[in-house]
């Protein structure tokens, strides 16, 4: 904190619920940082986790091996990036998405081979970060039902006005054609039940498992 600081503002648009804020003013202590590049992604069907409700409202956690392949939820109509493989897609950050929608989920991993050693007393913690957007089918939403339009990174705002648009170069092109050619109609689903079972594997678990990874 600032010396002599004595508000904070924390700002965003998401409905967030905080249940404590921890201030820290002693003197800095030493901290390194390493980054590890991702080993692998792959984008597949997951279903929907057993949703576990706490005391207060917004407190939510989930059992991510206890899943339900249906539920009260259904796609936005429009192209989705196929399933496998989406490594070279979420490697950095531009305008080139690994699409997905409810129920579906990137699977990432990274070569924990990558960290140095903890000198004695350290304790290692993790920062994972993501650079992407999310659109809701809320009708508060703007074109809440279709993938349409695609976000990029220097829109004014979105929906985005005229002459602004989705790049459309050959790269740009080369890319919706090679991976965004999975297409859902948005109908609705087959069945609107949770139907949770046992899941504990998912395929990057299966794939590969001669690098030893950290999962976030």
């Amino acid at each position: 904190m600032p010396a002599g600081a004595r508000r904070i503002r924390l700002v965003t648009n998401l409905e967030i619920y905080w249940d404590q804020v921890l201030i820290d003013n002693a003197p800095e202590a030493e901290s390194r940082i390493t980054e590890i590049p991702m080993a692998r992604a792959s984008e597949h069907f997951r279903g929907y986790p057993t949703q576990i409700e706490g005391t207060s409202p917004g407190d939510l956690d989930y059992d991510y091996d206890r899943v339900s392949l249906t539920g009260p939820f259904q796609h936005q109509r429009g192209n989705y990036t196929h399933f496998g493989d989406v490594t070279t897609l979420v490697r950095g950050i531009d305008d080139r998405y690994a699409i997905f929608g409810s129920g579906e989920e990137l699977a990432t991993e990274f070569d924990a081979t990558r960290l140095p050693a903890l000198p004695a007393h350290w304790k290692r913690d993790y920062f994972f970060y993501a650079n992407g957007y999310v659109k809701d089918m809320d009708w508060w939403d703007a074109s809440p039902f279709t993938v349409a339009q695609l976000p990029f990174h220097r829109m004014s705002q979105y929906p985005y006005p005229k002459p602004e648009k989705y790049p459309d170069d050959a790269s740009a092109l080369d890319y919706q054609l090679k991976w965004n050619d999975r297409f859902d109609s948005g109908e609705p689903v087959r069945s609107y039940r949770f139907n949770y079972q046992e899941r504990p594997s998912t395929p990057a678990d299966d794939a590969s498992p001669s690098i030893p990874v950290s999962k976030p």
